[in-house]
């Protein structure tokens, strides 16, 4: 009798793990959405899953690498000089427009931050680096929009100038420092001082920076009269200047060079991370070349089920940003890194990054023109965060009709999102719970007729 009641016992509680056992996602995750919203390739996803209790998932991707692609990834934040602002994740996305005047079609929550907003680790925002990383147990990644992606730590860096004509950048090497350049070459001078020079021309560029050699360095052109490269030329800097020296080489670019326009010294990304035009930092490496990572932290909550913001990148090129709710009962419970990691990996990440969380974690999506919050924070409201990854329109927008092919189709419409669904439970999770309904029912039976038998 005692054994019968053993095997029963293991027989039923083994029915009622099954659910349990299901701890990791599946591959068909994003099958049956509870909301979808796609334009011009660009896609969106809500579902709903059943992985250690319920979750909520909110995915964007897009392939920017294509020649046809109409928008591209880029890290943004509301900076003065290069302290950045704590802001909302629409915050910064409704600052991208407002400067730029291209449309933000995703954004999500970027690096962790410290209490004066600063970014943790590596940020590249258009090729210049705005800081560096020096935790070496966190990472970044880096990408160009055109197939270039870096993952790890970026820890070398490049010194340039950059000089923008009608808001483009140009960027040139510094070939000395308070010296005379030869031909071909260009100098800065950012020592207070007089100076005289040969056979070149002067720029000298105003600034708020404090400290010259804490790059990035932003300025501005303050040449009252632009004269080019001339046999003889005498400056002096005050405090708060810096001089760019330049020789007939860089003449036709640099001696109508406008009062006012920018005129930085800066830093680039090097070696791994070299060509990099945007890098955003985050903590653990999810998934490095296609090996999902099955050692994650633990610290920092790294272990206990959260709110969590991924970046990935396909083989493709296509990258994508996943967002899971969390910390909220029986709406969405959250998931832990290594979760997180083989989520990456289900999604069909060849690299992935774990980004900010906890009540960091936003998605927001422009829907019928306008940006609209679409997760629910922990916190109950948009925490206020150090930088976003969007998904905007690209400088060239505008379509204008062939007027030799009148019948050429319109650009794609929007398709039309489907309203959301309350959080439930995945069919597959139900089948599996009346399955083990099943089971139960059917191990009882036998338990009773044995039982009755032995009497």
């Amino acid at each position: 009798m005692k054994k019968l009641l053993v095997i029963v016992s293991i027989a039923l509680a083994a029915a009622l793990l099954l659910p349990v056992a299901a701890l990791a996602f599946s591959a068909d995750v994003l099958d049956n959405p509870t909301y979808d919203y796609t334009q011009n390739g660009f896609i969106y996803k809500e579902a709903s899953a059943n992985v250690n209790g319920a979750q909520k998932l909110f995915y964007a991707e897009y392939n920017s690498t294509q020649t046809d692609s109409e928008y591209e990834w880029v890290i943004h934040s509301i900076r003065n000089g290069t302290q950045t602002t704590r802001s909302t994740v629409m915050q910064i996305a409704n600052d991208y427009e407002n400067t730029t005047g291209r449309k933000v079609m995703f954004a999500a929550n970027g690096d962790y931050f410290d209490n004066t907003g600063a970014n943790m680790e590596s940020y590249v925002n258009n090729g210049i680096v705005i800081s560096k990383g020096s935790f070496i147990t966190k990472h970044c990644i880096g990408f160009d929009n055109n197939g270039k992606v870096a993952l790890g730590r970026m820890t070398e860096v490049e010194k340039r100038l950059v000089v923008y004509v009608d808001g483009q950048p140009h960027f040139f090497e510094i070939d000395k420092f308070n010296q005379q350049p030869a031909e071909g070459e260009i100098a800065v001078y950012d020592k207070a001082g007089s100076y005289t020079v040969t056979d070149a021309g002067v720029l000298t560029v105003k600034t708020d920076s404090v400290n010259m050699s804490m790059y990035p360095v932003f300025g501005t052109d303050y040449t009252m009269t632009a004269t080019g490269v001339q046999q003889e030329k005498s400056f002096r800097l005050n405090s708060g200047q810096f001089a760019v020296v330049y020789t007939s080489t860089h003449n036709d670019l640099l001696s109508t060079h406008a009062y006012g326009e920018e005129v930085s010294l800066v830093e680039i990304p090097a070696g791994d991370f070299l060509g990099c035009t945007w890098v955003l930092g985050g903590y653990d490496m999810l998934v490095n070349n296609f090996t999902v990572n099955t050692d994650c932290h633990d610290d920092n909550d790294g272990d206990g089920a959260a709110p969590r913001t991924l970046i990935g990148i396909k083989e493709d090129g296509t990258t994508f940003v996943c967002v899971l709710d969390g910390r909220q009962g029986s709406y969405a419970k959250g998931v832990t890194v290594e979760q997180e990691a083989q989520l990456a990996g289900v999604l069909g990440a060849k690299y992935a990054l774990e980004l900010d969380g906890g009540g960091s974690s936003t998605a927001i999506v422009r829907i019928d023109d306008v940006l609209t919050l679409r997760n629910k924070p922990s916190d109950r409201s948009m925490r206020a965060v150090s930088n976003a990854i969007l998904l905007v329109e690209k400088e060239q927008q505008s379509v204008t009709p062939d007027p030799d092919n009148p019948n050429e189709p319109d650009p794609d419409e929007p398709s039309e999102p489907q309203q959301p669904a309350d959080p439930s439970i995945p069919t597959g999770d139900i089948i599996a719970i009346a399955v083990c309904a099943v089971v139960v029912i059917a191990c009882t039976t036998v338990a009773i007729v044995l039982i009755r038998k032995k009497r």
